[in-house]
């Protein structure tokens, strides 16, 4: 690992995955100097996605905001904890149908999407993600419903998610109540699983190799990128960052995405960018 101040051997760059939230804006406060790396790479030609633990959030709702700040993609751009969720429930367990979901709309409509039945009639998958209206009812339907041998998936892990004016509890503080009543490990999707990677890096057609992971935590975005085999950098714009040697180390350390060094044209053979 090397320090922000030591002069960076970046390997060739091809591709970008990133994290949001903490690298290109902090709540809805734009950090100018990721903005216009983002901008600057995008009129290289090099392609990216970005990647979100958030699953009540859609990909159009993250192409609103980043168009917002100046930043013009696509849905296809952006993999969400509530998309990768639903494609795991299809590919994971292609013999099942019937789809219990604890969540926001947007995890509901992901599942709908990729062809399951949203329903809480005897639920062959039980999918939790943040659900800011969760009540008892809900998570008894879970309970019973994995106790009958339903798969269980959570989106996220997380367990306190910060607010204006302190935290609140995550997806992960309700996934981990059913977990513990079902005395059953849930399969979890976002980071720091290499889930949600591993389908940015096949939008994206890239090598592991030439792709970087940039994010602001250790802990998930790092982890996640380690897990899938890329290069990662960690810039110091987000959560400030805990010492724990259990941990991977990123790749690269940096204060400002404007010190990652981008060819000024596209690694590897052209490709086409996805609308």
């Amino acid at each position: 690992m090397v320090s922000p101040n030591s002069h960076l051997n970046w390997p060739p760059i091809a591709g970008v995955i990133s994290d949001l939230d903490g690298v290109l804006y902090r709540g809805d406060a734009a950090i100018a100097d990721a903005i216009e790396a983002f901008g600057r790479w995008q009129a290289a030609g090099l392609p990216f996605c970005f990647v979100t633990n958030n699953s009540t959030h859609t990909p159009e709702d993250v192409v609103h905001k980043l168009e917002a700040f100046g930043i013009a993609i696509g849905p296809n751009e952006v993999v969400t904890s509530a998309i990768a969720a639903a494609e795991l429930a299809r590919t994971n367990y292609p013999g099942a149908k019937r789809v219990y979901v604890i969540g926001a709309a947007s995890l509901s409509n992901a599942v709908a999407a990729v062809g399951l039945d949203v329903t809480d009639r005897e639920p062959e998958i039980v999918v939790m993600g943040l659900d800011r209206h969760i009540t008892h009812e809900k998570m008894r339907i879970a309970v019973e419903a994995i106790l009958k041998g339903a798969a269980f998936i959570g989106t996220n892990p997380d367990l306190l998610l910060p607010t204006a004016n302190g935290f609140e509890p995550g997806a992960g503080a309700m996934i981990t109540a059913v977990a513990a009543a079902t005395r059953t490990k849930p399969l979890i999707v976002g980071k720091p699983e290499p889930h949600m990677i591993e389908t940015a890096l096949s939008r994206l057609g890239t090598v592991r190799s030439a792709t970087l992971m940039i994010g602001d935590q250790i802990a998930t975005d790092i982890q996640a990128g380690k897990g899938a085999g890329l290069p990662t950098v960690l810039v110091t714009t987000g959560v400030p960052p805990r010492e724990d040697p259990a941990l991977a180390r990123p790749d690269f350390i940096v204060s400002s995405l404007a010190e990652i060094e981008v060819p000024t044209a596209p690694v590897g053979p052209p490709r086409q960018r996805r609308a």
